[in-house]
């Protein structure tokens, strides 16, 4: 016998009392009598080696308390890094940016330094010319 056998007959038995929960609360919707479900679940492996502590619904509310106190924290830590981060980018993006355009400032004022100064002309034509 393989290995994996065991687990499919596992997974076999959960999926078929997941039917017959379905089937249970379709009947209930419709207003026809419940049947109790007629195959009981087998006992994950991993349970039947350590019996579990019994836990009282104060105890899960807490814990669950804990863990909904813990993700919210870490979320707003992350939303703070997020808003962080971003600001950092765009501080970044407009300084190379603002780089760029004082490099071509320069480069177009190197380029043009040699250039001879534009002539003068004069905003009057002498009558004669005409």
């Amino acid at each position: 016998m393989s290995d994996r056998l065991p687990e499919l007959q596992r997974q076999r038995a959960l999926i078929q009392g997941h039917l017959d929960w379905l089937d249970q609360e379709i009947a209930t919707a419709k207003g026809q009598p419940v049947k109790p479900a007629t195959i009981p679940l087998p006992v994950p492996q991993a349970a039947t080696t350590a019996p579990a502590a019994p836990v009282s619904a104060a105890m899960d509310t807490q814990l669950a308390d804990e863990v909904i106190a813990k993700f919210e924290t870490e979320t707003k830590d992350s939303t703070q890094s997020v808003r962080r981060g971003c600001f950092v980018f765009f501080a970044l993006a407009m300084t190379i940016l603002l780089l760029g355009i004082y490099g071509l400032y320069r480069y177009s004022k190197y380029r043009h330094a040699n250039d001879p100064a534009p002539k003068a002309q004069s905003a009057q034509v002498p009558p004669d010319s005409r």
